[in-house]
C-alpha cells in the first residue's frame, strides 16, 4: 500500500472528523498517521491536540469497547480485557472500567442464555461431546471457564 503524504493541518482535520464518528484509540489514529507518512514526533503532537481538544479519550473509548463487544458481540471479559491490551490500554485502565460494567448487567445469565442457544444447534448426541463443544465455544467467546461449566451443568441437569 503506497503511503499518502498529509500536512499536519490536513491529517489534524481528517482526524477531528474520523473521530467524530465513533470512538477511537491511539493506536487506530497511529495507525492513519503512519499511512499518511507522519513523522512520530508530528504524530504525538497532533494526539496531543485530539486529547485537549476532546476527541480522543481513554476512559471513553474503553466504555464504549466494552458495552459494544458485550451487546452486541456477546463476549465475555476474558475476550475484552484481551483485546483491550492488544490495542494497548493497561490493565489498571481496563479492571476499573471492566469491574464497573460487569456490576451492572447480568453477565452470568447471558453467559448461560448463550451456551443453551448454542446447545440447542450442536447436533452431535453424546453429552460429554456436547458438553465439550459448548465449554470450548464458551472460550472462544472469553467466558470464564468457572462460569461456563456450571451453566453447561445447569443446562444438562434440566
Amino acid at each position: 500500500m503506497s503511503k499518502r503524504k498529509l500536512s499536519s493541518e490536513q491529517a489534524f482535520e481528517k482526524l477531528m472528523s474520523f473521530c467524530s464518528k465513533k470512538e477511537r484509540c491511539r493506536s487506530d489514529i497511529e495507525k492513519k498517521m503512519y499511512n499518511w507518512d507522519i513523522s512520530s514526533e508530528k504524530t504525538n503532537e497532533i494526539i496531543q491536540r485530539l486529547i485537549d481538544e476532546g476527541f480522543l479519550n481513554d476512559e471513553r473509548y474503553i466504555e464504549a469497547f466494552i458495552r459494544g463487544k458485550y451487546f452486541y458481540n456477546k463476549w465475555g471479559r476474558v475476550k475484552i480485557r484481551y483485546n483491550l491490551k492488544l490495542k494497548g490500554f493497561k490493565e489498571s485502565d481496563i479492571n476499573p472500567a471492566l469491574d464497573t460494567f460487569f456490576n451492572s448487567v447480568e453477565y452470568h445469565r447471558m453467559i448461560c442464555d448463550q451456551l443453551a442457544k448454542k446447545n440447542k444447534s450442536i447436533k452431535v448426541e453424546d453429552e460429554y461431546q456436547r458438553k465439550s463443544k459448548l465449554i470450548q465455544f464458551g472460550q472462544s467467546r472469553g467466558y470464564e471457564t468457572e462460569i461456563s461449566l456450571a451453566c453447561v451443568d445447569k443446562i444438562f441437569d434440566s
